[in-house]
């Protein structure tokens, strides 16, 4: 069904600041690092090691946009979701919905031009799940 992590989401109130612990601390290489205003956020994705997954840091910047500034606001610098690479992805969520009853967001292909959904946290325990396909834009 999932095929490896692809990236662990923490939501950082200081793009700038993460950036000096996760890339000039522990050494982690940035992939890329961009900003969506339509989002209301900046991103960097670092790559852990040679492990082909990322860390991926989500700054708000525009709390009337950014579905990621509750989350700040309410539980500080932290993580958000873990995302998982699927080659699949279309018929995972197929899966996890039909026998499962977890239904996930329309796939869409994010700021990052990574191919997304995120999984219901109503049925998933609270807990952030995202699937990302592995066959678009994954590299």
């Amino acid at each position: 069904m999932f095929d490896a992590i692809h990236h662990v989401a923490y939501v950082v109130p200081d793009l700038d600041r993460a950036m000096e612990l996760f890339r000039d601390t522990l050494g982690m290489e940035p992939e890329k690092i961009w900003a969506s205003e339509d989002e209301g956020n900046r991103y960097a994705a670092l790559r852990v090691g040679g492990s082909g997954a990322f860390l991926e840091l989500i700054c708000p910047t525009d709390a009337s946009k950014s579905k990621f500034a509750t989350h700040l606001d309410e539980h500080g610098a932290s993580v958000h979701h873990v995302a998982f690479r699927d080659d699949t992805m279309d018929a995972t969520l197929d899966t996890l919905n039909g026998e499962h009853g977890i239904s996930g967001t329309d796939p869409i292909v994010s700021s990052s031009g990574w191919r997304i959904s995120f999984l219901d946290t109503a049925a998933t325990q609270d807990i952030g799940l995202q699937l990302v396909d592995g066959r678009h834009g994954n590299e």
